[in-house]
Parts: C-alpha cells; sequence; structure tokens
C-alpha cells in the first residue's frame, strides 16, 4: 500500500505537468483564445450580420471577422478611425487596432464594395495573425502571382509605393479579394477564412466594373477624338488649299472675261464658266464635310466630358473626404 505522503509525490508532478500542457497549448493557441474570448461579446449591428453572411465565412473567417468587431460608418467616424483626410485618396476601409472599419457607401451603382472592403480588412486581419514562418511561405506565394504578367499591371497600381514590409500585407489582401485560380497553396489558403473565394472576387469585380467601363468608354472617345482631330485638322488645310486655288482661278477668269478676245467663242467662255463652278461646288461640299466633321468632335467631345463627369462622380462616392453630400444613384 502507498503512503498519502506518497500518493501527493506522485500527483503534483502530474498536475504540473498537465498546467505546464495547458499553458503550452495556451500560449500556442492565444491568439485564437482571444479571439473567440472577443467573439463573446461582439454584437453586430443588421448591417454587419447581413455583410458577414454575404461574405460566406468558414469557421476561422467568422472568429476573427467577429473578433476586429467590424463596423459600417458614417464619413465623420470613419474619417477619425482610418485617418482618412486626403481629398485626392479614396480609402474605403482600414484595419487598426484589431478593428475594421468600412465606409458606409451607399450606391446602386457599386453594388459589393462594402462586402469587397469588409473581405480585404479581414485578411489584414488575418495576416497580422500569421506566424512569421507561415509569413514567409505565403509571401513566396503572393510574390510569385505578383510577377505573373498576367497579372501584374493590376496588382502594381499604387503597391510600388509602399514598403516591402506593407507591401506583402496589401498584396495577400488584393490577391485573395481580386484574383481567382490562383495557385493551389494559395487557394488552400484563402479557403481557411472564406468557403467560396470566387464569390468574393465577384464582389470586387461588380463594383470596380463600372469604373473599368468608364475607362474604356474614356479611352475610346479619346481615340475618336484624336482621329477626327487629325482629319479636321488635314480638311481644313485642304479646304483653304482649294478655296485659295479657286479664288485664284475666278480672279483669272473674271479678268479674261472683262478683256476683248480672251474668250475666243461663248462656247469657251460657258466650258471655262462650269468648271468654275463644278470646282466651287466642290469646294463648297468640302466646307459642309468639315462642318459636319466638327459638329461629330464637338459632340463627342460633349459625350467625353460627361463619363469624365461620371468618374469623378464616381471617385467621390467612394471618397470619404469629398465635398459631394449626395449618393449617387
Amino acid at each position: 500500500m502507498f503512503r498519502s505522503g506518497n500518493k501527493l509525490k506522485i500527483i503534483i508532478p502530474i498536475i504540473v505537468a498537465v498546467f505546464v500542457a495547458l499553458g503550452l497549448a495556451f500560449w500556442f493557441n492565444r491568439t485564437v483564445i482571444f479571439d473567440i474570448i472577443s467573439t463573446w461579446s461582439f454584437h453586430p449591428s443588421a448591417e454587419i450580420a447581413s455583410v458577414e453572411n454575404k461574405l460566406a465565412l468558414t469557421g476561422s473567417g467568422k472568429i476573427i471577422f467577429e473578433a476586429t468587431a467590424p463596423a459600417l460608418e458614417d464619413r465623420e467616424n470613419f474619417n477619425e478611425h482610418c485617418k482618412s483626410h486626403n481629398q485626392e485618396v479614396s480609402v474605403l476601409g482600414c484595419y487598426v487596432g484589431n478593428h475594421i472599419y468600412i465606409y458606409n457607401i451607399q450606391s446602386n451603382d457599386l453594388t459589393g464594395i462594402v462586402e469587397s472592403t469588409s473581405a480585404h480588412e479581414l485578411l489584414h486581419a488575418v495576416w497580422e495573425r500569421m506566424d512569421n514562418s507561415e509569413k514567409g511561405r505565403i509571401s513566396k506565394l503572393l510574390n510569385s502571382v505578383y510577377n505573373d504578367d498576367l497579372y501584374h499591371d493590376s496588382l502594381s497600381d499604387d503597391l510600388e509605393t509602399y514598403s516591402e514590409f506593407d507591401r506583402i500585407d496589401e498584396l495577400h489582401s488584393r490577391i485573395g479579394t481580386e484574383i481567382t485560380d490562383l495557385p493551389k497553396e494559395l487557394e488552400e489558403h484563402y479557403a481557411k477564412y472564406f468557403t467560396n473565394q470566387d464569390l468574393i472576387v465577384d464582389y470586387y469585380n461588380s463594383y470596380i466594373e463600372p469604373f473599368r467601363e468608364l475607362t474604356r468608354e474614356i479611352e475610346s472617345l479619346s481615340a475618336e477624338l484624336e482621329k477626327l482631330d487629325a482629319e479636321i485638322e488635314s480638311k481644313t488645310a485642304e479646304y483653304y488649299r482649294l478655296a485659295e486655288e479657286l479664288s485664284a482661278k475666278i480672279d483669272e477668269f473674271n479678268k479674261c472675261a472683262d478683256t476683248m478676245g480672251c474668250f475666243i467663242t461663248d462656247t469657251a467662255f460657258y466650258a471655262a464658266r462650269n468648271l468654275l463652278l463644278l470646282e466651287q461646288s466642290q469646294v463648297s461640299d468640302l466646307f459642309d464635310d468639315l462642318n459636319n466633321l466638327i459638329v461629330d468632335y464637338n459632340d463627342i467631345v460633349v459625350e467625353y466630358n460627361e463619363n469624365v463627369l461620371r468618374g469623378e462622380m464616381l471617385e467621390k462616392t467612394i471618397n470619404s473626404n469629398s465635398e459631394i453630400e449626395k449618393k449617387v444613384e
């Protein structure tokens, strides 16, 4: 039989081992545990609950999203939290102090913008929670996509201004919300947080398409204007050349008509006169063509300016520092 003292000697090491194991488990999973605890006190607004539902998050994604206490905010509160005070830069959301803040943009033209921004900021929170080993592994995959000619132009916009550390963080969010058909390892990475990453990219494409469409339209109209401008310049030069030549021929004709014997017969007179009238008609037609080109040019200028203005309105809609208070519907 064991004495009670011996039992204590056996039990105490076991208890210590259990507490050490629990302590280590807590230490290595402390972020997850803190996130879970944070979600207990989080009560989402109806709008945030709707956004969360639309993102179709996994269990892990939902825990991190709710742990950041995401909030949809009006311009004043958003600018205060996200320190957005630049009228030239549109900030749609930010992840600051373990909190996600989203600018509450309401526009029928920009459907999906709140969902896309929420997913983007969630991935910033995910990145912050990744250990250095995982960041290193994922960074290589992100750079591989970034350096791919198929994606580089669309991803490089303003990323060159980031520090290397911040660039990878931003790249992690942008690739996860803007690009499909990723390398398998990256797809598996994002699948930890989104049940359908293609859906997340659809939100991005949905709100960015009006900007792309305007860009295409403006570029197309600009090309038309450039072509018409060259044609107008060419026809204008041709018109003045022919008009001057015709004027000289008319002067010569009139002098000949006033000179006895210059036109030997009436037939010669009328033949020369008819030829001048034909040339005058051709110059007149050229003048009409030139005027029509100018009308077309001016019409396209109006259309071009309308598209530029619409683009500016869309930009102001997503810029929390815009002076325009009305929503673009």
